[in-house]
């Protein structure tokens, strides 16, 4: 397999280098691709003496070909890797610009392309490089961190560029599983639904929406037809095959008993309102002191769908709790015919990150701090392939 390396200008460039060698050592023919900035750092005899193959700086874009050069390299390879991505590549590479030649390499790449960016923290918080990497992620790009240490100034912050060895381990995986969930229907649940209590106020549950983003991204990764059932959300919409628009438990309801029976894997990562009001004002509640709601509860759409679940289809439900997160989360994965069972706890609404676990109804656990979304959505996917035996 061939994969181009791009390089862009980064005091991580070196990383980079250390990064082709490991992909030489799996067997991997590698052709890298320098920055103008990137050649400022490091030098295209470098890169290929640890290579064996060719290198191509920013001046080789303008030398004459049979076939344009940014469109060889695109056609011929199986991996694109950016590593280490500067603030300034991802944010022009989100916007479509292609003034130079891994950019314009990226623009045409068709197949997997994974970045590892490389900045200051400053820089890493801002948030037009958010929106900028929201929109590659919603294009099928995959990122390898940042994690914390310490930075080119000195400073101990996000930013630093994920170790080599991580990011080979990522593409590797991503290399082999490619395609592993095609022509399965994955169904995904996601959002928060409200039930009203006049024509303008409404309860619900915080969740933005952003584990059903990243769980969306890793199934269309993986090859699967993926279906969205969205309720509302703070954050990205993500693209599936299909999408179905709900806001509250009911409608929720519908949808999921509609399509689950169709589906090789349904995973329910909405946060579904427990209670509604008993009765709904038609008219705006005026202000007063005082107003008393009787809540009735809802439904338990997880534990109705375990209940009709057909063999084969594996079936994932989320858990958050105050307190005794395992021991309830076990109790969930058995009594609702769960397959797989996401614990986290209550900081996780509307947060990049998690702490908890993914249990299987095996009793196989793997427990998370600190673990970016992405990650996580990865992790149950590993687990759904592994229930799927594909």
């Amino acid at each position: 397999m061939r994969v181009i390396l791009g390089i862009t200008g980064s005091v991580a460039a070196h990383k980079g280098a250390f990064l082709a060698r490991l992909f030489v050592k799996k067997g991997y023919r590698v052709t890298g691709v320098l920055t103008r900035a990137a050649e400022r750092f490091i030098t295209p005899l470098q890169i290929s003496s640890l290579t064996g193959d060719e290198c191509f700086k920013e001046a080789d874009f303008f030398v004459p070909q049979t076939k344009p050069l940014h469109i060889e390299l695109a056609e011929s390879a199986d991996l694109l890797v950016v590593a280490p991505a500067s603030y300034n590549f991802i944010g022009k590479a989100a916007c479509g610009i292609a003034d130079g030649l891994l950019l314009s390499v990226f623009s045409a790449f068709r197949r997997p392309v994974v970045m590892a960016p490389a900045m200051h923290s400053s820089m890493w918080n801002s948030p037009f490089l958010r929106e900028n990497m929201e929109k590659l992620r919603s294009a099928g790009v995959h990122f390898v961190g940042p994690v914390v240490g310490i930075l080119s100034s000195g400073e101990s912050g996000m930013g630093r560029m994920a170790d080599p060895v991580e990011i080979l381990r990522f593409s590797e995986k991503l290399l082999g599983e490619a395609g592993k969930l095609k022509g399965k229907k994955v169904i995904i649940a996601y959002g928060r639904t409200e039930e009203e209590i006049d024509p303008v106020r409404v309860i619900t549950n915080r969740s933005s929406g952003k584990m059903g983003y990243y769980l969306a991204e890793r199934a269309k990764a993986l090859g699967a037809y993926t279906i969205l059932v969205e309720g509302e959300i703070s954050y990205v919409s993500p693209v599936g095959d299909e999408k179905h628009r709900v806001r509250t438990h009911s409608q929720m309801r519908d949808a999921m008993m509609k399509l689950s029976p169709e589906a090789d894997v349904i995973i329910m990562s909405a946060a579904v309102s427990d209670f509604r009001p008993e009765a709904r004002s038609e008219e705006k509640i005026k202000r007063g002191n005082t107003l008393e709601l009787t809540l009735v509860p809802t439904g338990d759409i997880l534990a109705e769908i375990g209940k009709n679940k057909k063999e084969g289809q594996v079936l994932v439900g989320f858990a958050l709790e105050s307190k005794n997160l395992e021991e309830i989360a076990r109790e969930k994965l058995s009594r609702k015919n769960l397959d797989i069972i996401v614990g986290n706890t209550v900081e996780a609404p509307g947060s990049d990150v998690l702490d908890g676990f993914i249990l299987d109804k095996k009793g196989d656990v793997r427990k998370f701090k600190g673990a970016h979304k992405a990650e996580v959505a990865s992790a149950i996917f590993e687990k759904i392939v592994e229930f799927l035996g594909v």
